[in-house]
This record gives structure tokens, C-alpha cells and sequence, in this order.
């Protein structure tokens, strides 16, 4: 009875804003606030873990259709030269003299090819792939106009071998954006399409460097590169 009135006569002297600080503060209602607030965080963290699961999901098709286009060009510009030089290669062997310097002009674009590949991915992972892929792109426009305009089998071989390190170049950080941009579950139908353009170059180039070399020069089998990078 002491307490109670006690707290009576506590409440009754109280002012009218002490009062409303009173009601205001409810322990209960703070903690259901704290339960809200934890509960969001759970969704929160759900979100972000779904956007990295799944990283198209914040492209729209017509995005991945572009994407898609522009590797798929890079892969075909350094897939075609492996194999559009030899059925040319009897007429520019014969074009500068060179009974043995042929022999080098694939071999010179394979190996550095081979040799470039890691370089390529590791300057991807400091400066990012879009600017070291645009700058492979243009290491390959300079061994191909280089190689168009050779004078001699030794310029030709050299060209070949800038060629074949752009080439290098453009075949890993395809690969590489592929695997940034698409999630685990679904990259394999894109790197199917990346494998089905190097079918397809590979099965054309001969008959185009063909074609070249009978029809117009060998040397339009380099200049046809350079076509893809003019404006």
C-alpha cells in the first residue's frame, strides 16, 4: 500500500511533459524495434548474396546480346588468323624468295600467343579488363597492318609475332569477362558460344585466305583485320 501510493503520489507530482517521457519510453516497444531491425538485416545480406550468385541479373538482354557480340568478334579476329594464312602461304613465300622463312609466319603467331596468355591476365587483374583488352585489341590492328604492308619475310614474321601477342591477348580476357559477368550456372552456354565462333573461323579461314590470295593479294588476308577496327 506504501509503494503503491507512493508511486501515486510520484505520478501525480510529475509534470505533464515528464508524464508523456514516461509513456514515450517503453522498454517492450524498443525491443520489438531491435527484433524489426534484426530481422531486415538477414534480407539485406540475402540480397547482396543473391546480385553475386546471379551478376546478369542486373543486365537486361539486349546488354548481354552486345556483350556477347563484341567477345565474340575478338574471338573470331584471333582465331581466323591461325589458319586464313595457309592456303597463302605458297603465294607470299613465292611473292619474296624465301624458301624456308614461310615456315615462320604461323609458327611466329602461335608462340607468342602462347607466350602472351599470362602476361594478359595478370595486367587484367592491376588496370581491369575492359582497358587491357581494348589495349590487346589495338596490339593485334598493329601486327595486322604491319603484316599488310610487309616488304620483306622478316617484317612479315615479326608482324605475325605482334599479331599472334594481341591475339594472346584477346583469346584470355574473352575468356576472363566471360567468367566475371556470368554466373557459375550459366557461363557454360556462353563459353559454348565463344567455342562455336572459334569452329567456325577456323573452318572459314582457309577458304577466305583462299580466296584472298586468288582474287585480290595475300595481303588482304591482314588487311581484313584492320576493317574491323576502322570507324
Amino acid at each position: 500500500m506504501i509503494n503503491q501510493s507512493g508511486t501515486e503520489n510520484d505520478t501525480s507530482n510529475m509534470t505533464s511533459e515528464e508524464k508523456v517521457a514516461v509513456a514515450t519510453f517503453n522498454p517492450s516497444n524498443s525491443s520489438e524495434q531491435n527484433s524489426a531491425v534484426t530481422s531486415d538485416e538477414p534480407t539485406v545480406s540475402q540480397d547482396v548474396a543473391t546480385k553475386s550468385a546471379d551478376p546478369e541479373a542486373s543486365r537486361t538482354k539486349l546488354q548481354t546480346a552486345v556483350i556477347m557480340a563484341s567477345l565474340c568478334a575478338s574471338v573470331f579476329l584471333a582465331a581466323i588468323d591461325v589458319s586464313i594464312v595457309t592456303t597463302a602461304l605458297p603465294t607470299i613465300s613465292a611473292h619474296f624468295g624465301s624458301n624456308a622463312g614461310y615456315t615462320w609466319i604461323g609458327s611466329a603467331y602461335l608462340l607468342a600467343n602462347a607466350a602472351s596468355t599470362p602476361s594478359w591476365g595478370k595486367f587484367s587483374d592491376i588496370w581491369g579488363r575492359k582497358p587491357i583488352l581494348l589495349c590487346a585489341s589495338f596490339v593485334f590492328f598493329v601486327g595486322s597492318l604491319l603484316a599488310a604492308v610487309s616488304v620483306t619475310i622478316g617484317m612479315l614474321i615479326v608482324a605475325r609475332a605482334i599479331q599472334g601477342i594481341g591475339g594472346g591477348g584477346l583469346i584470355i580476357l574473352v575468356n576472363i569477362c566471360i567468367s566475371d559477368l556470368f554466373s557459375m550456372r550459366n557461363r557454360g552456354q556462353y563459353f559454348a558460344m565463344i567455342g562455336m565462333v572459334w569452329a567456325f573461323s577456323s573452318a572459314i579461314g582457309p577458304v577466305l585466305g583462299g580466296v584472298f590470295t586468288e582474287k585480290v593479294s595475300w595481303r588482304w588476308c591482314f588487311y581484313i583485320n584492320c576493317k574491323y577496327f576502322a570507324p
